[in-house]
């Protein structure tokens, strides 16, 4: 079993997508990787954070300096960290530039993980040939027959053995989230975990 970091190694949820909990996270052995969201600034600037508003303010709507301030950070500044563990992306803000995104990613040999809700960015994603593993969340299935990408994160609630064989016969790798505690896990698949699953 497998488990990626939910938005790095935090203690308190002002402590999450931030440098230091990126570094703590992908120093800890008993993760592959960590996760985390992404969104672009009105000055294009890529950052981590999770939800659609600053202080009231869509992101996309803020200058990187407003949200500097905050300590939200870069992409750039997560790419900076040297590692070999997965960087698991998710694309929040579905007009994001993606030409410009798999630019910057390019600069950084990185095992990148992208992911998104929804299934236009994904297939814009694949459209724009790109080099990384492409998924999507999903809380409903995609059809079995002709999901086209390498990997597929499911709600915990919704997988089970049926769905899990059915997609590992299609060669794409499974990922859970949503766990609250380790009880009915399943042994060949990766999960997204928040560090305190571990720490307790």
């Amino acid at each position: 079993m497998n488990y990626i970091l939910h938005r790095g190694y935090h203690q308190t949820k002002a402590e999450e997508n931030k440098l230091l909990a990126f570094q703590k996270g992908l120093s800890d052995e008993r993760y592959i990787g960590i996760e985390t969201d992404i969104r672009q600034t009105k000055d294009d600037v890529f950052v981590l954070y999770h939800d659609p508003l600053f202080k009231g303010k869509l992101v996309k709507s803020c200058f990187y300096a407003e949200l500097k301030k905050a300590g939200i950070i870069r992409l750039k500044d997560l790419l900076n960290i040297t590692t070999n563990k997965i960087l698991l992306l998710e694309i929040k803000d579905f007009n994001l530039n993606l030409t410009k995104l798999l630019k910057l990613l390019a600069k950084y040999p990185r095992k990148i993980y992208l992911m998104s809700f929804s299934n236009k960015v994904i297939a814009q994603l694949k459209k724009l040939n790109c080099p990384y593993k492409l998924g999507i969340l999903n809380y409903v299935f995609n059809t079995l027959d002709n999901y086209p990408y390498d990997f597929i994160c499911l709600l915990n609630d919704t997988i089970d053995e049926v769905v899990l064989k059915s997609y590992q016969r299609l060669n794409i790798e499974v990922i859970g989230y949503g766990i609250r505690h380790k009880s009915g896990m399943y042994a060949d698949i990766t999960y997204i975990i928040e560090n305190t699953i571990l720490d307790k």
